[in-house]
This record gives C-alpha cells, sequence and structure tokens, in this order.
C-alpha cells in the first residue's frame, strides 16, 4: 500500500479521552508505514511522552481563536494530508472551518470520543453558538466518526448530517497496551483513505460496518499558501515536508477570509 500523509487534530490543552485516542491511532497508522501528523494547540509533557516514533507533533503554539485558525490553515496549504481527522466538537469545528477556507481541498472527518450532548454541556455558555455551528459546518464533513449508535443519533439531529456518513467506529485503546487493535485500526485507515478518494484504499469495505442506524455507508461525502508554525517537535530524525505547496495566501488575505466566513456563522 502506497504511504500517505494524514494529519489527526484536537483541540484540548491537557490529556483527555480524544487525545489518548488520537495518539493511539497515530502509532497506529505510523505503524502500517504512513506519515502523521498530530495537530495540537499546545504540546505538553504527558503527550510528548505519549508520541509514538515516527509520529511529527506539529504545536500551533497559538492562544486566540484567529491565529490558531490562520496557522491552521498555513499547515494544510504547506504540507497538504491526505486528509484531516480531527476530534472533539472543538477540533472539529475548527478543522470544518479552516477546510472551508482551504477550499475544501483537504477532506475533513470528525470524529466524537463521547456524545455531543455531554460536551455541549462541557461547554456551558458557548453551547448555543456551537450548536448553530454545527448544523452550518457537519454537513460539509466527509465523514463523522462515532462511539456509540446514541452518539450517533445526537450528530444527525445537531448537524444535519446524512446518515450515511455517520460511522459508528469505537476507538478506544486497549486498557493494558494504550493500543487499537489491528481490526480497529484497519477499518479507521480504510474510511480514512475512502474520504480522501485514494485508489488503493483497503479491500475491507465500509458497507460491512456498522452505521449509526441507518444503513451502511455506501457513500461517501466529495468535499465541495509557506507556512510558519510556532513550533514543530517530532521523533523523527528528517523532516516530514514533502510533495508542493499550494500557493499561499497572505495573512491580509487569510484575516478578510475570516472575517466574511464570520459574518455567515
Amino acid at each position: 500500500m502506497k504511504t500517505h500523509r494524514m494529519a489527526l487534530l484536537v483541540a484540548a490543552r491537557q490529556m483527555t479521552l480524544e487525545t489518548r485516542q488520537m495518539l493511539a491511532l497515530a502509532a497506529g497508522l505510523t505503524r502500517l508505514g504512513h506519515e502523521v501528523d498530530l495537530i495540537v494547540p499546545q504540546a505538553h509533557e504527558e503527550l510528548i511522552e505519549g508520541l509514538a516514533h515516527g509520529v511529527r507533533l506539529v504545536e500551533l503554539g497559538v492562544h486566540s481563536e484567529l491565529t490558531c485558525v490562520l496557522a491552521l490553515t498555513r499547515y494544510l496549504a504547506r504540507h497538504r494530508p491526505c486528509v484531516l481527522l480531527s476530534s472533539g466538537l472543538a477540533a472539529n469545528l475548527k478543522a470544518l472551518k479552516v477546510s472551508r477556507l482551504d477550499r475544501w481541498r483537504v477532506p475533513v472527518i470528525a470524529h466524537h470520543a463521547v456524545t455531543p450532548a455531554t460536551e455541549l454541556v462541557a461547554a456551558g455558555s458557548k453551547a448555543r453558538g456551537m450548536r448553530r455551528r454545527m448544523a452550518l459546518k457537519y454537513p460539509h464533513a466527509a465523514l463523522v466518526l462515532v462511539e456509540s449508535d446514541e452518539a450517533g443519533c445526537q450528530v444527525r439531529h445537531e448537524g444535519g448530517i446524512e446518515a450515511v456518513r455517520v460511522v459508528t467506529l469505537p476507538l478506544g485503546p486497549d486498557e493494558d497496551t494504550g493500543a487499537l487493535s489491528e481490526h480497529q485500526l484497519v477499518q479507521c485507515l480504510s474510511l480514512m483513505l475512502s474520504a480522501a478518494e485514494v485508489e488503493d484504499a483497503s479491500p475491507f469495505s465500509p458497507q460491512s460496518w456498522q452505521v449509526g442506524s441507518a444503513g451502511p455507508a455506501a457513500s461517501l461525502a466529495q468535499p465541495s499558501p509557506s507556512l510558519e508554525t510556532s513550533s514543530m517537535v517530532s521523533r523523527q530524525a528528517t523532516s516530514a515536508d514533502t510533495g508542493a505547496s499550494a500557493p499561499l495566501m497572505s495573512s491580509a488575505n487569510l484575516q478578510a477570509k475570516l472575517v466574511n466566513s464570520g459574518a455567515r456563522e
């Protein structure tokens, strides 16, 4: 199977369930020979210690929403992963916003380690705005991965996304080893490559997997410029920067697009 570059995004600044699952997924994908970037706002000691050999840690190193979106947009423009998988409601909304600014060149898979209702309750006063943003942005996700049918129902209700693009795929790592099973890994990899429309996707068919409560994921949605992140930490000895970069937008142009985007939200 051809090597592909894949990006995983988490927004939490501490070790969370989403972070643990993405660390396990990153380790598994790297073990299979793929290039994996784990993108976080800021790295912390526990995360760095849990990073598998070969996984590149991209630290955006920013605090405000605007600068974070700008840094992530520039990352996509330079590194052009075949797919961006984000985990957690905040990260999903950020990834979908950035993908829109990038003109949907990189498909986004949204992942929920817990139910959206749980995340909305935790958001407190921000819940109303996040619920509105879900309805606007989730229909543009290539896929949404959830841990349970309950979470899938909530995603379809809050996000207005078709049932065929909501896939129940538990990604909880083994409690003893901290790793994903081969079954979990191969299923997730095949979904990611299918969302990216990669020709050499795994022969495992997504039609055989459990999908919410409304049938198989038989059809995936087709998604309708030099980067300088503040810091990049890697367990690799060589740079993971490969491939030609797309033309970059200036910071002024990006900020203008962000303003226009915010006015429509």
